[in-house]
């Protein structure tokens, strides 16, 4: 078992550190150059790495005091980390708290550095020592592990190791859209490295875990994967299709689909894909897009029809549409931003960071819990949940809401109802009619009895249809009458917001705040 998994299996112990009391920042530079001094003589090979570690802290420790001064908060004490410009070191320190905040323990600081990404070469028997030391006390906590070199042979690869990068759904869960996931789309026979024989050497990984590959002995390692050649006369691992290069299990692969490096806004009629569509740059103009597999857009969507009959759509810099002129429906997910001024219609979820003024019906959740996470202006019919940070805003607005039915059930159930109520007035203005015209009797002229069949003839019409309407209306009620654990969830809700949760209905007028909408016992609650 790891430092880190031991540490955090035990129960959390607030840190024995030295107390300090509120000086100013001045004064804790003094312990840091102390500190900075002690931390070179042990350690001279990382003296720049330490001098720069300094400035940073020097830098922290002003902006936190200073924030302290302005806020006059309790500010938790921190753990700052750095790594050397090799990334074959790593070292901490712990900042003091201000105004009588809470000190930090070392599961606390265990987390902090894995979630840094320092997860490798761990000094695990020294971290507890070097922890109790206290605040304002610089000290190392991994060590990379350096390559041998090789000798004479070389791999050099002409792209980035990027990760998978096959679309993929991820059934309601987060999308980063900040990360960047420019994809690298590549044509049939370019070289993806060249490749210089032989060299031999023995593997490095640094404190990310970040591995420093050294070739095999004899031959140099050739991360050699699904729909790559070697080539040139071996020298050269080529792509053997058009597609999209990715890195998995150390090796460079091909996703095989059609590519498109750049705008599509000039392109007249349907372009259809059979498989899988990459789009370098923006889709606008009215353009219409139809692909049986995933379709990837690295830019916008505009004014454009986007159709993926099997797959996720997903638009890397966001929908920019206009009303009635943008429309994306995939088999599985959309994947976007932003999302204005849309009818989006997906079969599994839509992970998104602001949705404003658009449509969106799917089969799964709605996820808006990164970026913004803000639902503005918008209908929203999802058969699972919707998950976001914010619905409306300042300026006020409606939006509408239904969670836990397929999306089509709820606009069905209202458009029967309406129906069914239409017919039922319709009915009624017709045995109107027919009364006043058998009341005449033998009075009764030719063109008044014509006239009578025809309107019998409409009223049996309309009963018909009546009980045609309400056979399908209870199968419907059957339908929103089954339980659901669906739910809107947000941390603020701006009026107006009308849901509907199976049969039941309610509409926000209030602001609310850490919201939860949800069905019990037929009746809606929100608190």
């Amino acid at each position: 078992m790891s430092l880190f998994d031991r540490f955090v299996s035990k129960e959390p112990g607030e840190q024995k550190a030295k107390s300090f009391f509120p000086t100013p920042y001045m004064k804790r530079f003094s312990e840091l150059d102390l500190s900075s001094k002690e931390a070179k003589s042990q350690y001279p090979d990382d003296s720049k790495t330490i001098d720069a570690f300094l400035l940073s802290l020097k830098d922290a420790c002003r902006a936190r005091y200073k924030k302290a001064l302005d806020e006059q908060e309790p500010m938790k004490a921190e753990a700052r980390f750095f790594l050397s410009k090799d990334r074959m070191s790593a070292f901490a320190c712990l900042l003091p708290p201000e105004n009588h905040g809470e000190g930090i323990t070392l599961e606390e600081f265990l987390e902090d550095m894995h979630y840094e990404g320092i997860n490798y070469g761990i000094l695990e028997k020294e971290i507890p020592q070097e922890f109790e030391t206290g605040y304002l006390h610089i000290f190392p906590v991994a060590r990379g592990k350096l390559p041998l070199p090789g000798e004479d042979g070389k791999v050099t690869e002409l792209f980035q190791r990027r990760k998978n990068m096959r679309l993929e759904v991820q059934s309601g869960s987060e999308v980063d859209f900040n990360q960047d996931v420019q994809l690298q789309p590549i044509r049939k026979g370019a070289a993806i490295c060249l490749i210089r024989l032989p060299r031999a050497g023995t593997d490095g990984t640094d404190v990310t875990g970040q591995e420093l590959p050294s070739p095999q002995p004899f031959s140099p390692y050739v991360p050699q994967g699904k729909n790559t050649t070697i080539g040139r006369g071996g020298q050269a691992l080529t792509a053997g299709v058009d597609g999209i290069l990715y890195i998995e299990n150390e090796q460079f692969c091909i996703h095989e689909q059609k590519i498109i490096d750049g705008n599509l806004d000039q392109f007249q009629g349907t372009l259809r894909i059979s498989g899988n569509l990459y789009i370098g740059g923006n889709v606008d103009g009215g353009a219409n897009v139809e692909a049986s597999g995933d379709i990837v857009i690295n830019g916008k969507v505009g004014q454009a029809r986007i159709s993926s009959t099997g797959g996720t759509i997903r638009v890397q810099k966001g929908i920019y549409g206009a009303k009635g002129e943008t429309t994306l429906s995939a088999a599985g997910q959309v994947q976007s931003p932003v999302v204005e001024w849309a009818s989006i219609d997906a079969g599994a979820s839509v992970i998104t960071e602001t949705i404003s003024n658009s449509t969106i019906h799917c089969g799964g959740m709605v996820y808006a819990m990164s970026g913004r996470g803000m639902i503005v202006d918008s209908l929203i019919r999802a058969q699972d949940s919707i998950l976001c940070l914010r619905i409306g805003n300042l300026a006020g607005g409606r939006s509408q809401f239904s969670v836990g039915y397929p999306p089509h059930v709820p606009e069905l159930w209202k458009q029967l109802k309406s129906d069914l109520k239409e017919v039922q007035s319709t009915i009624e203005v017709l045995w109107e009619l027919i009364t006043g015209l058998r009341k005449k009797g033998t009075r009764i002229t030719e063109e008044e009895q014509d006239l009578l069949k025809q309107l019998v003839e409409q009223r049996n019409f309309y009963t018909e249809k009546r009980e045609e309407l309400t056979i399908e209306l209870k199968s419907v009620n059957k339908v929103l009458d089954k339980k659901s654990k669906a739910k809107i969830r947000c941390e603020k809700l701006y009026p107006t917001l009308e849901v509907q949760i199976g049969r039941q209905s309610e509409e926000i007028i209030t602001i609310e705040e850490n919201c939860e909408i949800h069905v019990e016992d037929n009746k809606i609650y929100y608190h």
